[in-house]
């Protein structure tokens, strides 16, 4: 009877220790197939500040570590070019100037949604729509007080709204934000050359 009972200590024991081994396997299995799926879904090469993601057509997109946003989106060559053609139609029709403007606004005029427009942008013109619409307003205006001088002698209010800014502090803010100097200065010196 004494050998009998060994025996079953022995079985159980056994049983026991394979069951362990079996759940650590399915574990290392389960780990193994969730970082699987991450390397299949994006291969991400770091290069200085910029990385560089593999989509699954093989094509490559170069993000800044800020805009991993870029990442996520996937997109058939002949759809970026649709959409870029499309951006560069809604530039030319000044769509910035709109004051209030939204990301959603630029998507609707895309025919696409937020996240296509937002890739767009980053990856065409590599900024952020924020960014985007700051730059492009005061490029704007400078272009434009360039084309005529009199409006130099305009107020600065009457320049930060047909820019599409709401107010003139948010203007001046963002004037020197993109210009690295105050309107005033900028157009003293403008004032000066012409």
């Amino acid at each position: 009877m004494n050998l009998k009972m060994d025996y079953n200590d022995l079985f159980t024991l056994i049983n026991c220790i394979l069951s362990v081994v079996n759940l650590l396997l399915l574990l290392f299995f389960v780990l193994r197939y969730i970082q699987s799926r991450k390397n299949a879904q994006v291969i991400a090469l770091p290069l200085a500040d910029d990385i560089r993601i593999e989509n699954n057509d093989g094509e490559e997109t170069i993000c800044s570590k800020d805009e991993l946003k870029c990442a996520d989106v996937l997109m058939s060559k002949i759809t970026e070019d649709r959409l870029v053609e499309q951006f560069e139609r809604a530039q030319a029709a000044r769509f910035f100037l709109k004051k209030g403007v939204s990301l959603q606004d630029l998507a609707d005029l895309l025919g696409t949604n937020q996240r296509y427009a937002s890739y767009i942008l980053n990856r065409h013109v590599g900024l952020d729509f924020n960014n985007y619409i700051q730059q492009a307003r005061i490029e704007y205006l400078i272009n434009s007080v360039e084309l005529n001088p009199d409006l130099l002698n305009v107020k600065f209010s009457v320049l930060a709204e047909k820019a599409g800014f709401s107010s003139i502090s948010k203007f001046s803010s963002v004037f020197k934000a993109v210009k690295g100097i105050p309107p005033s200065e900028y157009f003293q010196r403008l004032r000066m050359t012409l």
